[in-house]
């Protein structure tokens, strides 16, 4: 990597602390390419050294070490990488390395049973591939290695990596790595998948959002009465009764809308919902209220209501509060059993609140 340079805030940092810097906040002649910068408050002190991406306007600054002049070099990324690993347990399926929370932003890696998954998001990340993938050959020593690149996947060795059966806690999940666009298996839930499945013995489940199915599994094995899952994506549903039946277990799958499906239930056609929409960057309250006020219309007293939320753009205790004023419209209340968030593979950094993006209630309805 080249040499760095130094990049200038105009006013006071808005967020003091934090590692994203906008385009907007920047100063001066800006670079038009990407590069390594060192940037600078108003007074001219240095506050760290990050990744700077002028086509990222909303984190066009992202830190990466809080020293002067420190680059993004292979020593660094060799140095990072093994420090990562170093919090990680020796689980054969987790997260390895976790962007920002981790020192390296714009990388994110996950280990899936011996096959490791490289997701760069950052042309400097890009830039230093090579470096990365041998750190993580030598350290890890995967059976293949799925590099994501602007929306393609290729293997390192260059072979052909047909899809395959993975275990995870005990059931089996189909997983194409190489097509982006087939069910993934996501790991950020692997404890609530558990969790919740535990709560669901004679239980009549809807499995919101299911994607791999992965709930909806977890329940049937936990000895639920019945399991639905239900999603607007046909690829999933049929992967969802694929899964079922590699585990030797029944799901009723259902492709369709999660919210028009509630509202053709009644009071005790269920009695556990879980509701795990897919990541968005917005946080449209009125629609997550909507959804909320039919699960609560449905379900009997001493229902379970699990429900998660994956917005970067709002709190845990606005989605809170949100699920709340549903329980509120639909004249129902609710205990909470737990509040929870990402596991520790996940991490978060006290200064980047855009690192917690998962939040979630589980909940006994009153």
């Amino acid at each position: 990597m080249e040499d760095t340079f130094n990049l200038s805030l105009g006013k006071p940092q808005a967020r003091p602390g934090h590692p994203w810097v906008a385009l907007s906040e920047l100063s001066g002649n800006l670079p038009s390419e990407p590069s390594v910068a060192t940037l600078l408050d108003p007074s001219g002190q240095p506050l760290g050294s990050g990744l700077y991406d002028p086509a990222d306007p909303s984190s066009a600054w992202r830190r990466f070490s809080h020293a002067e002049g420190a680059n993004f070099d292979g020593d660094y990324i060799a140095s990072a990488i093994n420090d990562a690993l170093g919090r990680r347990s020796d689980d054969h399926c987790q997260r390895l390395i976790s962007g920002d929370a981790d020192y390296l932003p714009g990388l994110e890696v996950e280990l899936y049973d011996g096959i490791l998954t490289i997701a760069s998001t950052h042309p400097l990340v890009d830039a230093t591939m090579d470096e990365i993938v041998g750190c993580l050959k030598e350290a890890c020593e995967p059976k293949e290695i799925v590099i994501y690149q602007n929306g393609v996947a290729t293997t390192q060795s260059g072979q052909n990596f047909k899809a395959r059966w993975i275990e995870v806690d005990g059931l089996a999940y189909h997983v194409d790595f190489l097509k982006t666009d087939k069910p993934r298996f996501f790991l950020d839930q692997r404890e609530q998948h558990a969790l919740v499945g535990s709560l669901c013995e004679g239980r009549r489940v809807m499995d919101g959002y299911a994607h791999g199915g992965a709930f909806a599994l977890q329940a049937a094995r936990a000895g639920a009465e019945h399991v639905v899952a239900v999603d607007t994506s046909e690829a999933c549903i049929k992967a969802i009764g694929a899964a079922a039946q590699k585990n030797n277990c029944f799901v009723e799958t259902i492709e369709g809308d999660v919210a028009a499906f509630l509202l053709e239930r009644s009071i005790g056609d269920l009695d556990a919902i879980i509701l795990d929409p897919p990541h968005s960057e917005s946080f449209d309250s009125a629609a997550v209220e909507a959804l909320h006020n039919c699960a609560f219309r449905c379900l009997p007293e001493g229902g379970l209501l699990a429900t998660y939320c994956r917005s970067t753009s709002t709190t845990a205790a606005a989605f809170e509060s949100t699920v709340a004023r549903a329980a509120a419209r639909a004249g129902r209340e609710a205990r909470i059993f737990a509040r929870t968030a990402q596991p520790f593979d996940f991490p978060v950094l006290l200064n980047l609140p855009e690192s917690r993006y998962l939040k979630g209630l589980i909940l006994q309805v009153e």
